[in-house]
């Protein structure tokens, strides 16, 4: 079944899909955890309480880390002032010989309200060890201290300063990828147009995990309603609410890039969705849009998975299956590169 909704003159199109409900076996004891532990919806903390909540959920126990034989943290300078780093390169057979080697920048997710380099170490190290690339986390401002367009200008500014020394850092500039997931998969996306469109450096990929593309709310996976579940409508409006300045911001292309008018030429794209998020119809409606202007577009959905699976490996071991899966499309991505 297809509805059709405008919104702001923007026509949404809501699929009905059965195999969204489907519920993995770890996430249902996820799921049953935070119920019978009344877990407070995400909505009802505080910005400060819900970077001390995701700082906590972020500690890995110690047979699940993942060691990587040189990770420095360093800075950029941006518009907004410093832009802090991190730099995941592991010597291993694989690269230990050349002279530059490919790079995957990542942008964390976390609503734009929480989130840092912390948060999604344990993906990045996990990336590094499995695509021998040089993976550099982005730990852009947040909301609502900066709201929008601040983490675009961050998004910007990281990515340039990245590419202008990359013979510093032994970075090979003809095989970037972007990736992101979440909230920092709208920035992977919109990193990627802005290449597209020479306002910044060249890059040659993009990965993106459950990207929030479409900040109208107008979809129909947005009403997926489970108790326990960590993201729903509600919890959405409240990280745009302190996103944006006005609700108009809704429609401008750098806050839903879905929203982008021409698509055209954009590099190699793989986009993981989530059965059970609010967020899966906007990943899948990019899928089809980008199809439409005949770029290459891989997609793989996890039917039974949450939101935020895959930055929660401890929990959800599925969330190793999808980052092998990532792993292998850089790879696929570089491969294709000289």
């Amino acid at each position: 079944m297809i509805l059709n909704k405008y919104y702001y003159g923007y026509k949404c199109i809501y699929e009905k899909k059965s195999n969204y409900m489907q519920i993995d076996k770890d996430t249902q004891v996820l799921i049953n955890e935070r119920i019978n532990n009344n877990a407070p919806a995400l909505e009802s903390f505080t910005p400060q309480e819900l970077r001390a909540l995701r700082a906590k959920m972020a500690e890995t126990p110690e047979e699940l880390k993942v060691d990587i034989t040189d990770v420095k943290d360093f800075s950029v300078s941006g518009t907004l002032g410093t832009i802090p780093l991190r730099k995941y390169f592991n010597k291993s057979s694989h690269n230990i010989n050349k002279d530059k080697l490919p790079l995957i920048i990542y942008f964390h997710g976390g609503g734009f309200v929480m989130g840092d380099l912390e948060s999604h170490d344990l993906v990045c190290r996990h990336l590094c060890k499995q695509t021998h690339a040089i993976v550099i986390a982005v730990d852009y401002k947040l909301a609502p201290e900066f709201k929008f367009p601040s983490q675009i200008t961050e998004t910007k500014d990281a990515i340039t300063e990245i590419i202008k020394i990359s013979s510093e850092l032994k970075i090979d500039e003809n095989k970037i990828i972007l990736c992101g997931d979440s909230a920092g998969g709208a920035l992977a996306t919109v990193g990627t147009i802005m290449s597209r469109d020479k306002i910044i450096p060249k890059v040659h990929g993009q990965i993106l995990v459950y990207p929030w593309v479409d900040m109208t709310m107008c979809r129909r996976s947005m009403d997926i309603e489970l108790e326990g579940m960590i993201l729903n409508k509600k919890t959405i409006k409240y990280f745009v609410d302190h996103y944006l300045n006005s609700y108009e911001e809704q429609v401008d292309w750098r806050a839903s890039p879905i929203l982008t008018p021409n698509l055209k030429n954009m590099p190699p794209t793989y986009i993981f969705g989530a059965g059970l998020d609010p967020l899966v119809d906007e990943g899948d409606a990019y899928k089809r849009r980008l199809l439409s202007f005949g770029n290459e577009v891989h997609y793989r959905l996890f039917p039974g998975q949450m939101h935020a699976f895959v930055s929660n490996s401890v929990q959800l071991p599925t969330a190793l299956i999808c980052i092998k899966e990532m792993s292998e499309a850089a790879i696929a991505i570089f491969s294709k590169l000289k």
